[in-house]
């Protein structure tokens, strides 16, 4: 799910006047900077100013930067255990996180129900909870959330931007359609209610529709305009045959995600290529890149002496790319903003690692020993040692930021 901008934090809330006001208002005008400036400011001056603390944690969500927004939120929690902004704000944030790479993290769906739990009646702790479940692909128990809070409050839109949510993940386009004109019959500035409803229009191949949407999504939001909104785009063109559009969309796509911008032109045709596959173009891509990687690997390995290992050290580098771009994927940085913290998952990065890869070579040596083989030290023993200390030392840069954060107070 895309953090809404301040549905559940901004949303409601009182507008007054001084720094943290200003904040509050940057904040809803879509200028997050603005706002991160003027409550780190503020913050300097009061460090214990929560008000400024959880602003800054929304903003600091809507330029993405996930992991700080959390530890700033929690550090509100910690003071203030019954504040539900910052109950609901945490939530988002832990769900942003997860990207759907993973399991959404228990704390979400504990900060959710607690938010619901200390006001039953507001329609925007109930819409929470829906994107919680929504995420856990509990879409029974989301709907029901979400249909309790648009009972509670009819007019509210981001209720009915939920519900559109919702019902598009359980495979219900129609009434996604019609939840998406009622996000907008009460906010007609509900840009992501547009592109909701577009992809929606797109699944019942109302083309012309769907463009329509995502051209007045974009002109109310022009931040909309990302590596999304030119995919679904391309998908539209490619879908109406207009394959020169189709290559332009996606070609913007990707030069937009920073990614490879140099082989843009060659991967905007191969995602053009899989929108014939349709959702299942993904697990397409994926088995065609491991069978090239399968086919290089193996020419590779037949180079007299040094060919084992090249085909380790590149085994090594792509399960290292992989545990270390998954971490910063999940946190939304690989080490913490703090100079101690960040030294101390160094620390414990290193440490993983080595033990890891200790481990594996001590137990090789064993058996190799006692087995009277002549070599212990092969190809086979150091990809196994450094995929097994890779792997570690990943999950070491995923949690000890996390256990600073919770028990040391540090802002990672």
């Amino acid at each position: 799910m895309q953090y809404r901008g301040g549905l559940s934090g901004t949303q409601g809330m009182m507008v007054a006047g001084g720094p943290v006001g200003k904040a509050k208002l940057a904040l809803s005008q879509g200028r997050a900077d603005e706002a991160e400036r003027l409550c780190r400011k503020q913050l300097e001056r009061r460090p214990d100013d929560a008000s400024a603390r959880l602003v800054l944690a929304q903003a600091l969500l809507q330029t993405r930067q996930t992991g700080e927004a959390i530890e700033q939120v929690r550090r509100v929690i910690r003071e203030q255990p019954k504040n539900v902004d910052a109950l609901l704000v945490l939530s988002m944030a832990l769900v942003h996180q997860s990207g759907g790479l993973r399991g959404v993290p228990k704390e979400a769906e504990e900060a959710a129900r607690r938010a619901v739990q200390l006001q039953p009646r507001v329609a925007r702790t109930r819409v929470q909870l829906a994107e919680v479940l929504a995420a856990k692909r509990d879409l029974a128990g989301a709907r029901a959330e979400v249909e309790e809070a648009c009972r509670l409050e009819p007019r509210l839109a981001g209720a009915h931007l939920m519900r559109a949510l919702i019902l598009l993940s359980d495979k219900d386009p129609l009434g996604a359609i019609q939840a998406s004109d009622s996000a907008l019959r009460y906010d007609r500035t509900l840009s992501q209610a547009e592109y909701i409803k577009a992809t929606a229009l797109t699944e019942v191949h109302r083309y012309d529709e769907a463009l329509i949407s995502l051209d007045t999504a974009v002109r109310q939001n022009p931040t909309l305009a990302g590596t999304q909104m030119h995919s679904l785009r391309g998908r539209i063109y490619f879908k109406q045959r207009k394959f020169s559009r189709s290559y332009d969309a996606y070609l913007a796509a990707q030069r937009l995600s920073g990614r490879l911008v140099r082989l843009a032109p060659v991967l905007a045709a191969l995602n053009m290529a899989l929108t014939i596959f349709g959702k299942g173009a993904p697990f397409v891509l994926v088995g065609v890149l491991a069978a090239l990687v399968t086919l290089l690997l193996f020419g590779l390995s037949r180079i007299p002496v040094v060919g084992a290992w090249i085909v380790v050290a590149l085994i090594l580098a792509i399960v290292g790319g992989f545990a270390f771009f998954g971490v910063k994927q999940l946190r939304g940085s690989l080490l913490p903003s703090e100079s101690s913290a960040r030294a101390k998952t160094l620390g414990a990065i290193g440490l993983a690692v080595a033990i890891g890869t200790g481990l594996v070579f001590a137990i090789e040596y064993g058996v190799t020993s006692a087995t009277r083989h002549a070599q212990w030290f092969t190809p086979l023993t150091l990809t196994i040692a450094g995929v097994i200390g890779l792997v570690l030392g990943g999950l070491a840069a995923y949690n000890v930021p996390r256990i600073l954060g919770r028990y040391g107070g540090a802002v990672v």
